[in-house]
């Protein structure tokens, strides 16, 4: 993203009856029934994002017990934040947010798998948690590939040899993305996704990654069977606003029900790194949940 980031944590509450505010004049209470049994839209797990130009790079340098506490608390199942999946940056060499995270090939000869410190993170989150998802996105790139293009066969070949050094260090990448918030395309996204069929079947592909209530993605795969056919995941970034209170939703103009296919907020959960942490009680609405 090209915004101030961090690592991106979001929390699920889990406890059932659990009165979260007191209910006010001006907002009225709010019942969710969770029931295990329903049908419709499944939820795929709370994540977090290392990536925006080397946000989490202070980490690897921690002393080992605090750095042990940290990663304990961001991975270990049931405890801490007990997160679902990892989602980290392909690095590039180009400033990607908050600075720049080392590319695996510099120039089309060149491959070191031992760049960077994402390789690293992703295995200390599998040492914890073995049914962690890891997704892969790249916000930038070599200059080299396509002759700049991003969408080129280049940049195929260089996204299939990172998925490489992932498979050497014995981690498999469940998801990967195109391009952070660049645009995208969809016979590029077709072609990568025969590339990933024929090496890596198991990964499937995100498309999109759009921000803003960007829901183009929904529509496109919705309107093309063979672009739906490629995508397996449709990725939105912040559809309900980035720096808000996040209570404003864009919807899609097509319905995301008729994909059949996952609909994910592919980043999200931030809020103004100087005032998103107060809280007015006069804001707040009484929440309750309730087994169904």
């Amino acid at each position: 993203m090209s915004r101030r980031a961090n690592l991106l944590v979001a929390a699920v509450v889990s406890t059932l009856g659990l009165s979260l505010a007191p209910a006010t004049a001006a907002n009225a209470a709010v019942t969710i029934t969770i029931n295990g049994a329903a049908t419709g839209r499944q939820f795929d797990g709370v994540g977090a994002v290392s990536g925006g130009g080397g946000t989490s790079r202070l980490l690897p340098d921690y002393p080992a017990p605090q750095q042990s506490e940290i990663l304990d608390y961001l991975f270990k199942p049931g405890f801490g934040a007990a997160l679902q999946i990892l989602k980290v940056e392909i690095g590039g060499d180009t400033n990607s947010t908050n600075g720049a995270e080392a590319s695996h090939m510099r120039t089309a000869s060149d491959l070191n798998c031992d760049r960077g410190y994402e390789w690293w993170l992703m295995q200390q989150a599998k040492a914890r948690n073995p049914n962690i998802k890891l997704a892969a996105l790249a916000w930038g790139a070599p200059g080299w590939l396509g002759g700049g293009n991003f969408h080129s066969q280049d940049t195929i070949d260089y996204l299939i040899r990172w998925l490489d050094c992932a498979a050497a260090k014995g981690l498999t990448i469940d998801y990967m993305g195109g391009q952070n918030e660049a645009g995208y395309s969809k016979s590029w996204l077709q072609s990568f996704k025969s590339a990933l069929v024929a090496k890596y079947p198991s990964t499937k592909l995100i498309g999109g990654d759009e921000i803003g209530g960007a829901w183009g993605i929904v529509d496109d795969m919705t309107n093309d069977a063979a672009f739906r056919n490629a995508v397996d995941v449709a990725g939105v970034h912040y559809p309900c606003g980035h720096m808000s209170p996040a209570d404003n939703c864009t919807p899609p103009n097509s319905n995301p029900m008729n994909l059949s296919k996952p609909v994910w907020s592919s980043e999200d959960g931030s809020q103004h790194y100087d005032t998103g942490a107060p809280h007015s009680p006069a804001q707040s609405t009484a929440t309750t949940l309730t087994a169904g």
